[in-house]
């Protein structure tokens, strides 16, 4: 019985101490937001201190109690709001806040304590993120959250209740894996486009190249070879922002091989790796000779279509099994030897439905050829770079670009063709 009461005068105290640490919270709030205003408000500390004792109590009696409590603190601030709206202010933050807070005392009883600790840090980050969260809502269209919303309800509700059985013999992938694919390669390439565009917006070209390289390397080449024409002085950090595209390309197929197929990317894991890091040591050094030359930095914004976009998405879908479809009538008449020849085409195109149908499908081959006809297609991948960095690019810039795009095609190439021999 002790024990039992030592641990209501625990659970009390953490309530009482939750409850007076939001009251102080939303007190600083209101001074820093609403101190030239004539909006109503609640009692702050002492009144949300008491708001989460008489809901621990409440509970502790009665749930139903409990519920009429709450019951009565709702009509209560209807009361307030109406007053509010007579002064043009409709405002819901004090009384959620409030509503919390009374919700202390069932939640230290009932729940684990990290859960307790996050609701009360949420409610702090909330409350003193007003300016970031607005400054945010003009950023983000209302289009993409849209398309954000959509595709979480395809990927949240529609993904499981796919069939996980093979279309059919000569479609060797399942609709589940085929939209799971999609989901995953979509998210990839959202990260890139969402740091890009809301956080490295005006950011180096170096940036660009960076997170440009998660969403799309070969987009990123052709947007940056057209800017160095603008700025022919930069050629050096141009082909460094062109080279490190490449570099995000081989670790983000090495990334996407590690999610679908691990044996596969056991076997790529020294190759693609090992061509990102040679890529990156590579971009060092043009960099290093930019910054001896003391050239000035150049800020580069560009504009990319949202990956998470359903038509996108679909466009994706169907590639990805048209990918599947040709790979296996290939293997069908002309074995592990046709794939070679595949790989090296497609990756004029977009490898990625490509390199998903590879990994996604039940063909019966070896890992190691699976893994090197996704080398090849990264190294012919590169080749199709090499002629935009050449024919878009400022002379210099495109040229330096294109030449080591070449050659780490070529060894991309090399290194694939060798593991399927």
């Amino acid at each position: 019985m002790i024990i039992l009461h030592e641990a209501l005068w625990a659970q009390l105290a953490v309530v009482l101490m939750l409850s007076f640490l939001t009251g102080s919270e939303l007190r600083t709030y209101q001074l820093k937001y609403h101190t030239q205003g004539n909006e109503l408000f609640f009692g702050t500390v002492r009144t949300m201190s008491l708001t989460g004792l008489m809901g621990a109590v409440f509970y502790l009696l009665n749930p139903t109690l409990f519920l009429l409590g709450y019951g009565a603190l709702i009509a209560l601030f209807l009361v307030l709001y109406w007053h509010r709206l007579q002064r043009q202010h409709s405002s819901l933050l004090s009384f959620l806040v409030w509503s919390l807070t009374y919700a202390y005392g069932p939640m230290v009883m009932t729940q684990p304590f990290w859960l307790v600790a996050s609701v009360f840090v949420l409610i702090v980050l909330l409350l003193n993120a007003k300016e970031s969260i607005n400054a945010w809502s003009e950023k983000i269209s209302n289009e993409e959250l849209t398309t954000f919303a959509k595709l979480m309800l395809l990927s949240v509700v529609i993904l499981p209740l796919l069939p996980h059985k093979n279309i059919n013999e000569w479609v060797p992938v399942s609709p589940f894996k085929v939209w799971f694919a999609v989901v995953v390669v979509s998210t990839i390439s959202y990260l890139g486009y969402v740091f890009q565009k809301y956080f490295f917006q005006n950011q180096g070209v170096l940036v660009t190249g960076i997170f440009g390289g998660l969403y799309s390397s070969t987009a990123t080449t052709v947007v940056l070879a057209r800017k160095s024409l603008e700025e022919p002085r930069v050629s050096y950090k141009m082909t460094a922002a062109i080279l490190i595209a490449t570099a995000l390309m081989y670790f983000r197929l090495w990334v996407i091989a590690a999610v679908f197929q691990w044996a596969v990317a056991w076997i790529l894991l020294p190759y693609l790796v090992g061509l990102g890091v040679l890529t990156v040591v590579i971009s060092m050094v043009y960099l290093e000779m930019e910054r001896r030359t003391g050239a000035k930095k150049v800020v580069h914004n560009t504009k990319m279509q949202n990956p998470l976009e359903l038509k996108v998405a679909f466009i994706f879908a169907g590639l990805f099994v048209l990918m599947a479809v040709l790979t296996q009538v290939v293997m069908h008449f002309w074995g592990d030897a046709g794939v070679k020849y595949l790989s090296l085409i497609v990756g004029f195109t977009d490898i990625d439905p490509f390199v998903l149908s590879l990994l996604n499908g039940q063909y019966h081959t070896p890992m190691v050829m699976i893994a090197g006809a996704i080398l090849i297609a990264a190294g012919s991948n590169n080749m199709l770079k090499a002629v935009y960095a050449w024919t878009l690019g400022e002379p210099r810039a495109g040229h330096f670009s294109a030449y080591w795009l070449v050659a780490l095609g070529v060894l991309s190439i090399g290194l694939g063709w060798w593991m399927m021999s």
